[in-house]
């Protein structure tokens, strides 16, 4: 039976068919847009993601009669839905923060730490932030959202939802999803309710957690669905992290530092995340990086918009690296914090130490990518106090491959023998490799 991989990332939407290992064909589309400024009942977003899945599948497929399907998806997002599938809320991604708003003077992230909740918050492995599904589901109901509702509403997150669509059946969410809701106890992996209860979860059905597959038919084909995994964990499955003395730097969008431990070892500077095999990730994620460099990008447009310049995004990019490569280094310094992030405690970017001379496109880029390097061996530093020596670093993630400074910049912080890796269809191969194992076939 071939495997269909599908990947619903925050920029695009990357499917592949494969067999053996071998990827046969691949087609990638755009996400859709995240939900802007309309009502959170509005589900613009994943009214139009859903049905590019369904596409993406039965052209992935094309005359195959049965597949196995293996969805990743974006993590620390979820959505409400009624019970015949329909949606209550939008998607509510990791990006909305709304949870940081404050009502009758509290946000929800410290409404949620008032509420007697530290311990069972600690054994999730997710230090509470204004991203989280925990808080921005409180949000929900500190606004007014859950209230004077007739039916009992579901609770999913992206992955679930996709295959509670397509399928028409209640699919199972896997541990690294249900983790990544801040609502999971890795003592007995399982949902916390005392923590439901406390972000205002109560009434609402949380889904089953586990491995099992669902079957169905779209038209004539049948499919062998598997419960959708974290982007995270697929990536770094296909990446090869396989050992606790190999960290993994994950650039894409957003950007995790991480490793791999056989003990949840908990704390409030890092994230304990469930693995494969019965391993956990030690990760500290929320670094600033692709949605960071958007920043710059989208000031670049405008600028260039106001030229009525026809140039791409692409093309921006191959002139921004180009420049960075011909710059000279600078006393130019950037701070990346345009909103809630593991560097540092701010929510607002800066440019600073501007000499008369040294406000470039090259000298800029130089100083974004040296900042980058900068936090993210921070946070490396961080994951291998009192752990194993590194021996072998796995770059992945768009950003780790089109920015080779990065990449340098980070590896001056290592001794010179330690082995590097750059890979490519990560997630590809982490779905395929998911997707064989015994248990949930």
């Amino acid at each position: 039976m071939k495997t269909i991989t599908i990947d619903c990332g925050a920029s695009f939407l990357k499917g592949a068919l494969i067999q053996n290992r071998k990827i046969e064909k691949r087609m990638q589309l755009k996400s859709p847009k995240v939900h802007g400024d309309e009502d959170i009942k509005d589900p613009v977003q994943v009214q139009a993601l859903v049905p590019l899945v369904l596409q993406m599948v039965q052209e992935l497929a094309g005359t195959e009669t049965e597949v196995r399907l293996c969805i990743s998806n974006e993590m620390h997002g979820f959505l409400l839905a009624y019970e015949d599938g329909r949606p209550y809320t939008d998607y509510i991604s990791w990006q909305k923060e709304y949870s940081s708003a404050k009502i009758d003077g509290c946000t929800s992230v410290d409404r949620l730490k008032q509420r007697d909740t530290s311990g069972d918050i600690l054994y999730t492995g997710m230090p509470l932030r204004s991203g989280l599904p925990s808080c921005n589901l409180l949000y929900l109901r500190r606004k007014g959202y859950l209230e004077n509702v007739s039916v009992r509403l579901h609770f999913y997150t992206l992955g679930d939802y996709i295959l509670r669509v397509v399928s028409g059946k209640e699919p199972m969410c896997h541990p690294t999803n249900a983790a990544a809701t801040g609502l999971y106890d890795l003592r007995d992996n399982t949902w916390n309710r005392r923590l439901i209860k406390a972000a205002g979860g109560e009434g609402i059905v949380f889904p089953e957690i586990g491995t099992k597959a669902v079957i169905f038919f779209i038209d004539s084909l049948k499919v062998h669905a598997l419960p959708a995994i974290g982007d995270q964990q697929a990536a770094l499955l296909g990446a090869g992290l396989d050992d606790v003395r190999t960290i993994s730097f994950n650039l894409g969008t957003g950007a995790q530092v991480s490793k791999l431990v056989s003990k949840a070892v908990l704390s409030e500077k890092y994230q304990i995340r469930p693995y494969f095999g019965d391993a956990y990730l030690k990760t500290i994620p929320f670094l600033p990086s692709g949605r960071a460099l958007n920043v710059y990008i989208r000031f670049l447009r405008d600028i260039l918009c106001r030229f009525q310049a026809d140039v791409t995004e692409d093309e921006i990019w191959d002139v921004l690296l180009r420049a960075e490569q011909e710059g000279e280094e600078s006393g130019l310094s950037c701070d990346l914090s345009f909103y809630e992030n593991a560097a540092t405690d701010f929510r607002q970017g800066s440019i600073t130490c501007i000499g008369e001379y040294s406000l470039t496109i090259g000298k800029l880029m130089g100083a974004v990518f040296r900042q980058m390097a900068d936090n993210f061996i921070h946070a490396a530093d961080v994951m291998e106090k009192d752990t194993f020596a590194i021996d072998r670093i796995i770059f992945s993630g768009g950003v780790a491959r089109k920015i080779a400074k990065i990449r340098d910049y980070i590896l001056e912080h290592y001794k010179s023998d330690v082995r590097t890796e750059t890979v490519s269809d990560e997630t590809f191969s982490g779905l395929y490799a998911y997707g064989q194992q015994e248990d949930v076939k």
